[in-house]
């Protein structure tokens, strides 16, 4: 089965997902900030990546474009999970080669599952 990141600073959230994904039968492994993001990439080469925009050290945005920028993660699937809905955001997450944009707050579990199905599945 495929390997998911989670990329989120709130452990509660991390907590679920990884639990939700784990159910779903995927492999998971996580980072909290966006500096730590980067190293478990690399290093685990996820078939997926959920990625936070507002984090510490390192935004979402910058984590996004550094991996876009790297031969290793350059291929990976990316969606970004942000409460950041403005327009504005969505266009920036698109433009810097996310798979798909989702907003916490207009999703439910069960949609995010059905999104990375989806996108590791195209």
């Amino acid at each position: 089965m495929a390997k998911i990141m989670i990329v989120e600073d709130d452990p509660t959230l991390r907590d679920i997902y990884t639990t939700r994904f784990k159910a779903e039968g995927y492999t998971v492994v996580s980072a909290s900030d966006g500096e730590a993001a980067l190293a478990v990439a690399v290093q685990e080469k996820p078939d997926l990546i959920l990625l936070d925009i507002m984090m510490p050290k390192i935004s979402g945005f910058d984590v996004l474009d550094i991996l876009r920028d790297t031969d290793e993660t350059r291929d990976t699937k990316i969606i970004v999970m942000s409460a950041l809905s403005q327009t504005a955001d969505v266009e920036k997450g698109k433009n810097l080669g996310a798979n798909a944009y989702l907003v916490k707050s207009q999703v439910t579990l069960s949609e995010v599952v059905e999104k990375v199905k989806a996108i590791l599945n195209s």
